[in-house]
């Protein structure tokens, strides 16, 4: 019992290890707590594109808040 609770300890860990590593795209043994710089280049493009969609949706709720007021008037 005690061998097979080992057993499966072990694997668990090297199974998390290994499918971290398939989750981000990197060699199977490599740290899966590295930083990857593809990881980092998409991270700047969606923080780019977030700002992006913030400023264009507070330009439309401006415009539709100006077009409201100006038909309620």
């Amino acid at each position: 019992m005690k061998d097979l609770l080992l057993g499966f300890l072990i694997g668990g860990i090297i199974g998390l290890w290994i499918g971290v590593n398939l989750g981000k795209e990197q060699p199977l043994m490599s740290n899966p707590f590295s930083d990857n710089p593809r990881m980092q280049e998409l991270d700047k493009k969606f923080q780019q594109i977030q700002k992006d969609i913030s400023k264009k949706s507070q330009e439309l709720y401006n415009d539709t808040k100006r077009a409201v007021d100006d038909a309620l008037d």
